[in-house]
């Protein structure tokens, strides 16, 4: 027969094993979603190759065309919902980064998919194959170092003293919600003014992004809005809207 004190304490115990392991799911952290992946996009009016890419969390998107340089970046209305924004820098440089590794990939797989032409094979129509002597050979290939190395010599007297790599450097937009530090033509990285973010506007922000790439040398010349026009680029001191540029073309510049 069996106890009943026995399994009252057998089922108390193993109400104590769930509560303990519901405890401990409820400490443990949240699964991260998958990094990004880009997919590729048509960018401008003439359907030219871009990439797009957003961070794990959704909340950075970036477009960049296939030098590498900024289209579009975009920001969701609610995105301190969904990162603090002290790790708005982090969601910039990870949508960034997938996105310009896509641009990088694609590049390299369509250059090696461009084979050279093939050679023209040899004539017999030109007569019997003559080798070289060993002399001949070895003066062939003097004369072939001391070419190499005169025409060596003669770039590096014209190039100067080799330059030093650029530095890192810092830049931001107007607002400074966001600091990016580039260097050799790309973001390697984005930090965030969190003091500034707090009021941020989502427009504004994406703005300050922009503006941001254009300071430093990164903003597509394919760089649109929303309604097909080209974006004002307070950074580079230009590029009208083309309805503006249109008015201005019939009515003169007042």
């Amino acid at each position: 027969m069996t106890d009943p004190v026995a399994s009252a304490n057998t089922l108390d115990a193993g109400l104590e094993a769930l509560r303990d392991i519901g405890a401990r799911l409820d400490r443990a952290p949240a699964p991260q979603p998958p990094p990004t992946v880009a997919e590729p996009v048509l960018v401008g009016t003439g359907n030219a190759r871009g990439f797009r890419a957003a961070d794990r969390t959704g909340v950075v998107t970036i477009t960049l065309d296939e030098d590498l340089k900024l289209v579009e970046a975009t920001v969701l209305d609610h995105w301190k919902s969904r990162v603090e924004p002290a790790f708005l820098g982090e969601a910039l440089t990870e949508a960034y980064l997938a996105a310009l590794d896509a641009a990088v990939q694609e590049r390299s797989e369509r250059l090696a998919s461009e084979t050279p032409p093939a050679a023209a094979p040899a004539s017999d129509a030109d007569g019997p194959v003559v080798f070289p002597t060993l002399d001949e050979v070895v003066a062939a290939a003097r004369a072939s170092r001391e070419r190499n190395e005169n025409e060596r010599l003669r770039q590096q007297r014209e190039r100067g003293p080799a330059a030093e790599p650029e530095p890192p450097r810092e830049v931001s937009g107007s607002f400074g919600y966001l600091t990016l530090r580039v260097q050799g033509g790309a973001m390697l990285s984005a930090s965030p003014n969190v003091s500034a973010l707090a009021n941020a506007g989502t427009a504004n922000l994406q703005e300050d992004i922009e503006a941001a790439f254009g300071n430093a040398g990164l903003k597509s010349p394919h760089a649109v809005s929303e309604s097909g026009s080209v974006r004002r680029d307070k950074s580079a001191g230009r590029e009208f809207d083309e309805e503006e540029d249109a008015w201005r073309g019939f009515h003169g510049n007042d």
